[in-house]
């Protein structure tokens, strides 16, 4: 199946793993913002949320900036 975007309203993580669960998805893929030094270590909020509640695979995948 080929990546689709779509609208939806409310949390974000919340609204990705509903949309994953859904469509039965094997992958997720998310962004983060690279961080430096101890920040690297600590993901962003959406992209933890989305990790932990996946009901499949999920590729965080760094956003530079």
């Amino acid at each position: 199946m080929r990546a689709r975007p779509e609208e939806r309203t409310g949390d974000p993580a919340e609204q990705i793993v509903l949309a994953a669960i859904e469509r039965e998805a094997d992958l997720i893929v998310v962004g983060s913002h690279g961080r430096a030094g101890l920040a690297r270590l600590v993901i962003g909020s959406v992209a933890r949320s989305v990790l932990v509640h996946a009901p499949c695979s999920v590729l965080i995948a760094r956003v530079p900036g």
